[in-house]
């Protein structure tokens, strides 16, 4: 088995799917090159639902939702009554959310500098010692981020005013394209042992236009080339002698012809309110989409277990259903029970292809046009939903290649490569991909 590397970074593509591995018509000549010299997975299975919260956690600490915590991009706040979007960490610092420690806590703790840019759940996250976290208010940035790193970044002269208009579904190629030079610059001037990089722009222009769009291969082939320039700033030589590199997405993406609409259902039902503006207000239950799954939340203790129960059955039967779920499938599915994290509801729901959830209560169909052209959050299993996997540089095997791996596969293999432990996880070191 190897000796450990001095340096990793680790760079996420989100919403690249397995699929477009084999795409001819995709166009990513740098991670081709890096391919040719190192390993590619047949595809990586995400966690449930598959959004980029749950599944970022389970890369970085190696295990589900039930353990690491972090069970959805959108939540309903039992206490407030109030929806809430995870992402962008509005609300909550890292340590309100991940339950489980990370790879970057364990190399932090060990003596190695870590940082991340742009990474999911990493608002003032005590592990690393440079971090832009991934934000889409301006306001949260300028609160949020460190001081030091946003005097840094203003002083090389990064359009820091902009990040939060940037960081809108239309515009996040230009917020890419500052990640990039952030990542660079972490690079030149900070040296870390673990960098992690998160590029959005790709699922941005799938939700909007689909996938296999043509907005889609071009956002892929755009950020291939903000990969290159990541890589452009290791030192020379950095691939052969003491640097590895892992390239991986969080989850696929299904096309959306139609979307299912809970809420609407709820309130025929009498356990919901609506008032003219469309807010939800006094609710016995309430779903929050999260794209091909979401929660419905049951908000009445007395009567919790036969509501639940008559809703099961009830939204089972809803056009575009495919999936319901209780707590006592919770744990096959691993996620957490409610009593022992509030964030999550006491049912699950996945959309059938071609379907996704949403949140509107208003009107009397329960099946609509959509929000978004393309989707994910279905169960990992879905021939589409494949994530990507790719690793090159020290330590690594050449122009091998591996099967069906998880998600959960990344921490425990970053840890070795780093040296470091990790403790109990699980996913699995991938021996195979090691020289």
């Amino acid at each position: 088995m190897l000796a450990a590397v001095s340096r990793v970074v680790l760079i996420s593509l989100d919403g690249f799917a397995s699929f477009y591995w084999t795409d001819p018509r995709v166009r990513m000549p740098t991670l081709r090159r890096l391919a040719e010299r190192g390993v590619v997975a047949r595809r990586m299975e995400c966690v449930f639902p598959s959004t980029t919260w749950p599944t970022h956690a389970s890369m970085v600490t190696g295990v589900r939702p039930d353990r690491h915590g972090v069970v959805a991009n959108y939540i309903l706040n039992r206490e407030s009554g109030r929806t809430e979007d995870l992402t962008g960490d509005p609300i909550y610092d890292a340590d309100r959310l991940l339950r489980a420690p990370t790879i970057y806590d364990v190399a932090h703790a060990a003596g190695l500098r870590t940082a991340a840019v742009d990474w999911p759940c990493t608002r003032r996250a005590a592990g690393l010692d440079f971090n832009l976290p991934f934000f889409k208010d301006q306001r949260v940035f300028e609160s949020a981020t460190h001081p030091e790193v946003w005097r840094e970044l203003g002083a090389l002269g990064l359009p820091i005013d902009r990040l939060g208009e940037w960081a809108q579904l239309p515009k996040r190629f230009l917020r890419d394209d500052v990640v990039a030079d952030v990542a660079a610059h972490v690079l030149h001037r900070h040296a870390p042992d673990l960098l992690l990089v998160h590029l959005l722009c790709a699922d941005s222009f799938q939700h909007l236009h689909g996938p296999r769009s043509p907005e889609a291969y071009w956002a892929l082939e755009y950020v291939d080339h903000c990969v290159s320039r990541v890589l452009a700033a290791l030192p020379t030589g950095a691939l052969e002698r003491d640097t590895a590199v892992l390239v991986v997405s969080d989850h696929g993406f299904l096309p959306s012809d139609r979307e299912i609409r809970v809420n609407v259902r709820l309130r025929q039902l009498g356990l919901l309110k609506v008032d003219a503006e469309g807010r939800i207000g006094e609710s016995r239950a309430r779903f929050v989409t999260n794209h091909g799954a979401g929660y419905v939340y049951v908000l009445d203790p007395a009567d919790r277990p036969s509501l639940v129960h008559d809703l099961k059955s009830e939204l089972a039967g809803l056009e575009g259903v495919t999936g319901v779920w209780g707590v006592s499938d919770y744990a096959g599915l691993g996620l957490p029970l409610p009593d022992e994290n509030p964030m999550i509801g006491e049912l699950v729901l996945e959309a059938a292809e071609g379907y996704a959830f949403g949140d509107e209560a208003r009107g009397d169909d329960h099946v609509g046009p959509p929000r978004y052209r393309g989707n994910h959050g279905h169960r990992p299993t879905h021939p589409d939903n494949g994530a990507f996997f790719l690793t090159a540089g020290a330590g690594i095997r050449r122009g091998a290649e591996l099967g069906a791996i998880i998600s959960r596969d990344v921490a425990p293999s970053v840890a070795h490569l780093l040296d470091v432990k990790l403790g109990d996880v699980e996913g699995k070191l991938l021996a195979d991909a090691l020289a």
